[in-house]
């Protein structure tokens, strides 16, 4: 009987509920109309003193942060458009993720990982409207490890130290008690003590520690995390919402939506100096005086590169694009947060409908508890090899259908085995993700036609490091097993029936690396691909200009040389607000502003020009 109830919820209720979902999202959308900057009317040939391309994370950041000198104009392309209004609420654009704006991207399939998916391709989810993948994210606010950016010094990259990057991060966050107005980002922090009481008591018999807040200086441990959420509006903080609503009115500001990039235009010194755009099947060519800046996402960064002749000369040279500026590694470098599904049962105390009821009605709260760890597989290490995302669900819930049908896609009998796993007792759906892995994939052109999507090789598991290191990672976690309340409540962890591991014992080092073999699925973390690093190896230098080409830079999380240990919003800001400052101070506030250092300083003496 539970089997067939978990079939029909796979099978009948999450088609129904996608049908209901995009009929929420058209039906809101249309009742309420978003409050953000009319689109610009640009003309085939108009300059302004910036282009910016892609309204995403990034760019939304370096939109406001440039319009903050009034005698600059800027223009903000973006390939989609206002974002829903439902995308706002945090409850409902959770439950309604699947359906908002998305570029449909998928890799390629290897033959090799990630063979439990449906298409036995990787859904690469990235948000395709103003705010980009911070419109569609779970909101997390995870600054990574201080390791991280020492990491990226070494690398050859000054000024990205712990102690530098960190001034941007307080920046960034505004809070009720700061009274600096120039922050934007609400971030806060719920709280669960009820619902997550005994896992943290768990947690801490097996010798972890439980801290109050993950984003000070000890980040090792198990904690409730951070969200990008106003605790008083009750309103995700897309990077759309908290940089460009409040600055809507600012005279020197343009956006131009519904538009995309498929060309940046070089001169003959190899300065850019316009972008090819194509707005409603209209080919315009939109000129900037001092800088482009390209914010367009890790998979679309690289392509528009390419497509520029900025890139790899023989991938260039195989689909007929003439090279302007040889740069071996655009594309290259391709890292992201591979993860796992781990369900474990827990006590069974929840009423079916009722529960179900409150996670429904919770619409303008995120509508389940969440806890979050960052762990060592060696005690002694300073970083994190892998990160916990658990979520404690009560029995009888359609959340680990839904999230396994609609979010990451895995197939119809890895799904059933999730629903089946609700029937009669409360979960703790828990996601492990592989924090630093070797292993790099590559993002490359299919055709030098800009409407054909990127060729994405996600390179899960080409190093086998990985696939030992992320077996041992969840071989760890499940030790949780072993404490007295999961004792206590007889929890077991639920076997998903993965038929490429049928042959192998179940719980064995075995099993486990052919289960992450084949469950990994993306965490839609992509960075690197247009990495920061020195002559010779980075396709950007410190200052995040792209080598061999004046006047364009890359702002995004391509520019990252390694991956962060934690979700990649928070640094994709920071990254977005110390580009800001150093666009500054390489164009005319040079002069003026040079001898102010610090930030805030910096900050005043624009707003001053």
């Amino acid at each position: 009987m539970w089997f067939i109830w978990a079939h029909f919820q796979v099978k009948i209720l999450v088609p129904v509920l996608t049908f209901v979902q995009i009929a929420v999202l058209i039906i809101t959308s249309s009742l309420y109309p978003q409050n953000y900057p009319k689109n610009a009317n640009v003309i085939d040939g108009q300059s302004f003193d910036f282009v910016i391309v892609g309204g995403g994370s990034a760019g939304c950041v370096v939109a406001n942060r440039l319009t903050e000198v009034r005698n600059w104009s800027v223009l903000l392309i973006e390939a989609g458009d206002d974002p829903p209004y439902v995308s706002e609420i945090p409850g409902v654009s959770v439950l309604l993720g699947a359906t908002l704006p998305d570029w449909g991207y998928y890799t390629t399939d290897d033959g090799y990982s990630g063979q439990t998916h449906k298409r036995k391709k990787i859904h690469t989810i990235q948000g395709k409207s103003l705010g980009g993948s911070s419109s569609v994210n779970y909101m997390y606010y995870v600054k990574g490890n201080e390791e991280d950016y020492q990491d990226w010094v070494e690398r050859g990259n000054t000024g990205w130290d712990w102690i530098t990057v960190i001034k941007y991060f307080i920046k960034i966050e505004r809070s009720n008690t700061k009274s600096d107005s120039n922050s934007y980002l609400s971030v806060s922090q719920p709280l669960w003590e009820h619902e997550t009481k005994e896992y943290f008591s768990a947690f801490k018999e097996k010798g972890h520690n439980i801290l109050a807040d993950t984003n000070g200086f000890n980040r090792l441990g198990y904690y409730v995390p951070s969200f990008t959420i106003d605790s008083q509006k009750h309103r995700r903080q897309s990077s759309s919402l908290a940089y460009i609503k409040p600055i809507m009115n600012r005279s020197n500001l343009h956006i131009l939506k519904k538009t995309v990039a498929t060309k940046i235009i070089l001169d003959s010194n190899k300065k850019a100096i316009a972008v090819e755009v194509n707005e409603n099947n209209v080919k315009k060519r939109i000129f900037a005086k001092n800088e482009i800046i390209i914010s367009a996402g890790s998979l679309n960064s690289p392509k528009l590169l390419m497509l520029s002749g900025i890139g790899p000369k023989e991938h260039l040279e195989e689909v007929n694009i003439e090279t302007r500026v040889d740069i071996p590694n655009v594309g290259y470098n391709l890292q992201d947060h591979m993860l796992v599904p781990l369900l474990l049962t827990s006590r069974n105390d929840s009423k079916f409908f009722m529960d179900n009821f409150r996670v429904l009605t919770q619409v303008d709260h995120l509508p389940v508890a969440t806890i979050m760890g960052l762990v060592a597989l060696d005690k002694d290490q300073k970083f994190p090899d892998y990160q916990v995302t658990a979520i404690p669900i009560k029995s009888g819930s359609l959340l680990p259908a839904l999230i396994c049908s609609q979010v990451f896609e895995w197939n119809d009998e890895i799904c059933i085995a999730m629903a089946n796993s609700t029937t009669h007792r409360d979960i703790l759906f828990t996601l492990i993700s592989f924090l630093h892995p070797k292993s790099r994939g590559t993002v490359q052109l299919k055709t030098n036609n800009p409407d054909n999507g990127p060729m994405i090789n996600a390179g899960y598991f080409s190093n086998n490091d990985d696939l030992r290191k992320f077996a041992k990672s969840v071989k760890d976690f499940t030790d949780i097993t072993s404490t007295k309340y999961f004792k206590d409540i007889n929890s077991e962890i639920i076997d998903l029936n993965v038929k490429e591991c049928e042959k192998t014992k179940f719980g064995s080092e075995e099993y486990w690396e052919c289960y992450v073999l084949n469950l990994a699925a993306s965490q839609f973390h992509y960075s690197g691909t247009c990495a920061m690093g020195p002559d010779g190896e980075g396709v950007v230098d410190e200052k995040l200009r792209v080598r061999g080409v004046k006047g364009l830079r890359v702002v995004d999380a391509s520019i990252m040389p390694t991956i962060i240990s934690g979700n990649t919003y928070a640094s994709v800001l920071m990254i977005a607000e110390k580009a800001s400052d150093m666009i500054k101070s390489d164009n005319v506030l040079r002069d003026q502003c040079s001898d102010k250092s610090e930030v805030q300083h910096f900050d005043a003496c624009a707003k001053r020009v």
